[in-house]
């Protein structure tokens, strides 16, 4: 029986999805206030009117990967885990939170497998959590590197990374991948999906700052791959393609049918956006959406090797325009 964390989000749906296709036994964990929307709509998009049977047979039980007795309980009878649930801010305040989420809260799922004698532990990290360095394309080997420019995210990140290697040296075996942005179908007002939401209003700017953006079906099939493979105890960088975010916006909105954005955005204006945004956010409680570490983000040029991964699994990543194609159509679909 497997057993998975963060199961009500946009990666942790494709997973469901990609496990259910497998056959596997699922156990999957949520608070009792958490909605399976998502879920919902990625089985019945992909699997049409075999969906409902299919959600049924995915066994839900309450609880937080903070909540220690509740992991206990869920853990009973398991063999592997998947544990993909964590905190996504880039806001200055949310520090904590952050390392409570991401840090304790793996550490939680970490102790609790071996508690309940697990076998496998297979773990979503992130691209943040690799070392920055000066190298033209970062790589599993990148070793992390204490520095001004390690946004919390990728602090909090590294730190669970670490609690799984810790695990890894008490007796699980692990999986760890390492995936970009994650683009797929769901709520483009959730995660990275409001990228499309904010190029179908109408962005007007662009960076020249590149990042490296993967398919959510592209990480739940290596996911799943790695681990039925036994490929364990290594890391693996999950992108599909190294994009600067001026094609992406454009791709974005031809694929809409509206014109993309053609003002570059210079260093000096995003620093004082953020700034701006700060103040907005601290006098009247608006949401902060540009931050000085996603301010930061949008300038740098950052590329990422898939060779390891592509190499282990005779593996080719949907190419993104294609990813961006059927993210727009669905968006269409539903009259947004």
């Amino acid at each position: 029986m497997v057993f998975i964390t963060g199961g009500t989000g946009l990666l942790g749906s494709h997973i469901l999805l990609e496990l259910v296709k497998r056959d596997k036994v699922i156990r999957a964990l949520k608070r009792p206030t958490s909605s399976l929307k998502q879920v919902e709509t990625v089985f019945h998009y992909y699997l049409g009117e075999k969906a409902p049977k299919l959600l049924d047979k995915i066994e839900w039980v309450n609880g937080d990967i903070l909540d220690v007795q509740s992991l206990d309980n869920a853990m009973d009878g398991i063999e592997t885990v998947y544990h993909c649930a964590a905190l996504v801010s880039f806001r200055k305040k949310d520090f904590k939170r952050l390392m409570k989420i991401n840090k304790e809260g793996t550490a939680n799922v970490v102790n609790m497998a071996l508690e309940n004698g697990v076998k496998r532990f297979c773990h979503v990290s992130s691209t943040a959590a690799l070392g920055r360095t000066s190298k033209e394309f970062y790589t599993e080997s990148n070793k992390w590197v204490t520095a001004a420019d390690n946004s919390n995210y990728a602090i909090s990140k590294y730190s669970a990374e670490n609690e799984v290697w810790r695990g890894k040296e008490e007796g699980l075996e692990v999986v760890i991948i390492n995936p970009s942005v994650i683009l797929g179908i769901g709520d483009w007002n959730e995660s990275s999906l409001t990228i499309f939401k904010e190029v179908r209003k109408g962005l007007k700017f662009y960076t020249q700052g590149m990042n490296a953006f993967v398919d959510a079906r592209d990480v739940a099939f290596v996911f799943c791959e790695l681990d039925e493979k036994n490929l364990i105890n290594e890391r693996y960088l999950t992108i599909s393609e190294n994009i600067a975010f001026k094609d992406l916006f454009k791709m974005i909105a031809r694929e809409f049918g509206i014109k993309g954005p053609t003002i570059e955005a210079k260093p000096w204006m995003a620093q004082i956006v953020w700034r701006i945004e700060g103040v907005l956010a601290f006098l009247f409680g608006k949401k902060q959406n540009i931050t000085k570490e996603t301010a930061h983000s949008s300038m740098s040029i950052t590329k990422y090797s898939n060779d390891k991964v592509r190499k282990a699994l005779g593996f080719e990543f949907i190419p993104i325009q294609i990813s961006i194609q059927q993210i727009v159509n669905y968006f269409k679909s539903k009259n947004l």
